[in-house]
């Protein structure tokens, strides 16, 4: 069985390869290193567990809003009529399609979960390998360290 995850991955590898991925990936183990840390991200894409929709800010900023409000800065008799055309005949039509496209906003909302946790986990290891190579720098004269990012 190992040999056979062995072989897709190689297979995978080889491919994404011709297809224009990074040519890091040409060294197989840079490439399962990456496979690893993306699908442990992906396997913990827990949307509670992530730090970047905290620093996004208000999710009614950031999130799909697929309720649908019937406002009006008419006079409240127009508005009134015309709100109750809008719920007879283009709510029908608009709970359709958001019948249609639920799955696909479902789809979205993983795939963007999986994504914020892959990117808190690559700032992670980034910030873990910053630590690391500051630890293994001969100590410097302050007048270099202060130009240092």
């Amino acid at each position: 069985m190992a040999e056979l995850r062995q072989h897709v991955r190689e297979r995978l590898r080889d491919e994404l390869v011709k297809q224009g991925a990074s040519p890091a990936f040409n060294d197989p183990s840079v490439f399962a290193d990456v496979e690893r840390l993306l699908s442990a991200a992906a396997a913990a894409g827990d949307a509670n567990a992530t730090l970047l929709p905290e620093l996004l800010g208000d999710p009614a900023s950031w999130r799909l809003e697929t309720a649908i409000r019937y406002q009006s800065h008419r006079d409240p008799a127009a508005a009134s009529v015309i709100g109750s055309i809008k719920r007879r005949v283009l709510m029908p039509v608009m709970r359709w399609l958001f019948e249609y496209s639920r799955d696909n906003f479902e789809r979205q909302r993983r795939v963007n979960q999986v994504l914020f946790a892959c990117v808190q986990e690559l700032a992670a290891e980034t910030v873990r390998l910053r630590q690391d190579v500051r630890r293994l720098e001969p100590t410097q004269s302050p007048s270099t360290t202060a130009d240092r990012p």
